[in-house]
């Protein structure tokens, strides 16, 4: 990446006795320390994630100018603004965001506050875009639970969710992109994917915690089976 993010002081959190616990302390300090916090705030992107899709982007080269993008889950608006950055929204390319969750407009960003769960939904992103979707990403993720095979099987059900939306979205040789927490049930997505993309590739970015399970998976050169 071209984006220096290194930085070598450590910032501790010092607290009075009592006034927090020791995971808030610790989720503190991993923020403060924390580069791509740090890199985002610098750079104006609402979320740390941005850098993730900086970086699946210059290792697959999802965007073009004048395409036309899905990103499912969109809240914040990171990803959002990173994909408006490179498909030239709304000069040339269409963006299509969606969540569960309110999201402060986007300039060049067309938002959607619905379920990809509900039907109508799925349908006005058709609607929106005129047309199928060049690229459809998810950077969608449960809440936490502290459970980590409670996390990982609702992880798995998100991406199931956005391949359905992608497989509905997608045009002919279209990419599909989605973020899944590693575990049960990883190669039995891996292997539908296999039925509607020519490539499958798997990859977790620098910019993903060291500490996280997390992985993206990416379907390349989608073929349309006239699903929807």
């Amino acid at each position: 990446m071209s984006k220096n993010l290194i930085n070598n002081t450590r910032v501790k959190v010092k607290i009075k006795k009592g006034s927090k616990t020791v995971s808030s302390r610790r989720w503190l300090e991993r923020q403060l320390n924390d580069p791509y916090v740090s890199a985002a705030k610098k750079d104006g992107y609402r979320s740390r994630s941005a850098y993730k899709l900086i970086e699946l982007n210059e290792k697959f080269n999802f965007f073009k100018k004048g395409q036309s993008v899905v990103d499912l889950g969109s809240a914040p608006g990171g990803w959002s603004q990173v994909t408006a950055e490179h498909v030239d929204s709304p000069n040339k390319g269409k963006i299509v965001s969606i969540d569960i969750k309110d999201v402060e407009p986007i300039d060049g960003v067309i938002f959607i506050n619905g379920s990809i769960m509900d039907d109508e939904i799925i349908e006005t992103i058709r609607q929106k875009l005129q047309g199928g979707a060049d690229v459809v990403i998810s950077d969608m993720a449960p809440y936490a639970s502290g459970h980590k095979s409670t996390d990982q099987t609702r992880s798995l059900l998100l991406a199931e969710l956005a391949l359905d939306a992608a497989l509905i979205l997608l045009k002919e040789k279209g990419i599909f992109c989605c973020k899944l927490i590693r575990g049960k049930g990883e190669e039995e997505l891996v292997k539908i994917m296999r039925v509607y993309f020519s490539e499958i590739k798997r990859f977790k970015p620098d910019a993903s915690r060291k500490d996280s399970a997390e992985i993206f998976l990416i379907g390349l050169n989608f073929n349309n089976q006239n699903l929807a």
